[in-house]
């Protein structure tokens, strides 16, 4: 498994998390009669991010090679300051925070197009997420990399649907974790490959550069342990 794997599994889940709420909010307060417009909602979503990222590959591989450089630093240093947020917002985030964050992206409302809209523009917002993580690891866009994407889809699917169906027996925290573990080393590689597109400089200058992205941003996602152990 590469790196668009860990990102597929990553923002799917959010989407898978958040969509399920939604339906079994919906199951629950009985107006199933909406949830036709939260599915069409979903499906226009995936369609309109799969077009936008088939147009900006498209375009990001007619550039002229300089201009392609240059623009796949800056979104590079995007990818990786966008992991380190989601670090820092995970690091202060129960399980039972990640819950009730993913429950308050929606507000059931008895209207079928605000309930389409706020499906897709979701879905939509998560997809080009995706699609800007995928274009930071572009020399892996091949046929490998697309079935990679995939599967991180189906394994967020799943994992969204067990842990709807018995939260009890499922930390969602520790899964998000474990992905921010893999997603910092990612961030690692892409903070420094961007940053160092604009400035020449040595593989020892590279390697402090991206252990130091490493380090900083485990110590993020761990500070709030280590001070509860130094505590003790």
């Amino acid at each position: 498994m590469n790196a668009n794997f860990f990102i597929a599994l990553r923002e799917g889940l959010e989407v898978s998390l958040v969509i399920g709420f939604l339906l079994i909010a919906l199951i629950q307060s009985k107006k199933q009669h909406l949830i036709k417009s939260v599915v069409y909602g979903t499906i226009l979503g995936v369609i309109i991010s799969i077009f936008a990222g088939y147009f900006l590959f498209t375009a990001f591989g007619d550039l002229k090679p300089n201009v392609e450089h240059n623009i796949e630093g800056v979104i590079q240093l995007i990818a990786a300051m966008l992991i380190f947020y989601f670090i820092y917002w995970l690091s202060n985030q129960s399980s039972i925070n990640i819950s009730e964050k993913m429950k308050s992206e929606f507000k059931i409302k008895d209207n079928n197009f605000s309930l389409f809209l706020m499906a897709s523009v979701f879905v939509i917002r998560e997809g080009l997420e995706l699609v800007l993580f995928v274009l930071s690891n572009a020399q892996t866009i091949a046929f490998a990399g697309m079935i990679s994407i995939l599967l991180g889809i189906i394994a967020a699917v799943l994992i969204a649907y067990i842990f709807i169906k018995t939260t009890v027996n499922l930390n969602i925290k520790i899964i998000f974790t474990l992905l921010g573990i893999l997603l910092i080393f990612f961030g690692g590689k892409v903070f420094t490959e961007g940053l160092f597109s604009f400035v020449d400089t040595t593989p020892l200058i590279e390697k402090f550069a991206y252990y130091g992205f490493v380090v900083i941003s485990l110590f993020v996602l761990f500070k709030n342990n280590l001070l509860a152990y130094f505590k003790k």
